[in-house]
């Protein structure tokens, strides 16, 4: 019994180790490859170019003042429509103190030589009256004071000016009130009543009270690489996404490329505009969104294509592997040569070599 027992042992050892043998063979042994399989089909493949930038109206002016000062009115609101001439603020004069001075300094000047010339002229014209002096003497002295009133009316006019912004000289022109200079939308009003503004001038730009904009008419306002640029021309086509709806169908059209580039982070950038055609949009669309424009720069329709991943490139030749072998477990490829066209990236077109019944290797998965 006990030898019996012994042998059955024994017996089993040698099958374990026999099994153990046999799965590190079996697992030691060369798994063949596996592929993807793809298909050919029929789709539409468009070359493109992208371009970054933002969504702006095509016409937009900053209004500024005419006076240095305080913003002490503000008569719109953002989001108003206004027309051109409407009042838009109104500005407090504060009087700097040297022009003021001198100011002053000249209308008490021109109040003297005033003085001075009505004298004279009241003398002169005694004496012309006489027949002491001669007429020329006497129309000297009358056009001497005519020049004498005029430089007074002109000292008060500029004192009026510096201290309240208009004068009696000046008519119906204010400079203390800021109008629209072009019918729109207030899309911003970057400062508060109370603030201090500064008006244009040869060293400054001046204080934007309000930015004014069409916002019927609005385009795409952005950049491209210059490795992009020479696939576009002007009437290229577009497609443009804003960040704020992925899902908004806007079209589009090239308008104006720039001549020259600017170097920005190391590449040099190309400015471009295009129009914004149409939109599915249900809200109107904001100056400033960000966006990005997809120029179709090539398109085949309706074309045969495969994955890029199936293509093989080998000595300047493009090859596609047929599946030949009906298990596809042991799958089994013939090497065919292909003539592709266009390709988006992902898909590329086929032009001969493949029909659409054939099943050709991608990707390999083990």
């Amino acid at each position: 019994m006990k030898k019996t027992f012994r042998i059955v042992i024994w017996a089993l050892v040698a099958a374990f180790v026999l099994l153990t043998f046999y799965l590190l063979w079996r697992q030691s042994r060369p798994v063949p490859p596996s592929y993807e399989l793809l298909t050919p089909a029929e789709r539409t493949i468009n070359q493109s170019s992208i371009a970054t930038g933002q969504i702006q109206p095509r016409r937009m002016v900053y209004v500024k003042p005419r006076i240095t000062g305080i913003l002490s009115q503000i008569d719109v609101k953002v989001g108003q429509t206004v027309h051109s001439g409407d009042v838009i603020a109104r500005v407090s004069v504060i009087p700097d103190m040297n022009s003021y001075n001198e100011a002053l300094s000249a209308m008490e000047s021109s109040r003297l030589q005033l003085s001075q010339a009505q004298r004279e002229f009241d003398r002169d014209e005694s004496l012309f009256e006489s027949g002491v002096i001669t007429r020329e003497a006497y129309e000297q002295s009358s056009h001497a004071l005519s020049l004498a009133k005029e430089n007074a009316a002109k000292a008060k006019s500029s004192l009026d000016i510096i201290l309240h912004g208009t004068s009696n000289r000046s008519g119906s022109v204010n400079t203390t009130i800021v109008k629209a200079t072009m019918s729109g939308t207030v899309i911003d009003i970057p400062f508060k009543q109370g603030a201090s503004v500064v008006s244009t001038s040869p060293y400054s730009e001046g204080t934007t009270i309000a930015t004014i904009a069409d916002v019927s008419d609005m385009v795409f306002d952005g950049k491209i690489d210059e490795t992009e640029v020479e696939r576009l021309a002007v009437g290229t086509p577009a497609i443009i996404t804003v960040a704020s709806d992925m899902g908004r169908h806007i079209t589009g059209t090239l308008e104006e490329i720039s001549s020259m580039g600017v170097k920005e982070n190391g590449t040099v950038m190309f400015s471009l505009k295009a129009s914004v055609d149409s939109d599915d949009g249900s809200t109107p669309l904001r100056a400033g969104y960000s966006a990005n424009a997809e120029f179709i720069t090539a398109q085949a329709e309706n074309v045969i294509s495969i994955e890029e991943t199936a293509i093989a490139f080998e000595d300047g030749k493009t090859y596609v592997y047929k599946l030949v072998s009906q298990d596809r477990k042991n799958q089994r490829f013939e090497r065919i040569p292909v003539v592709t066209g266009l390709s988006d990236g992902i898909y590329i077109e086929l032009k001969e070599g493949v029909s659409k019944d054939m099943v050709l290797r991608g990707n390999k998965l083990n």
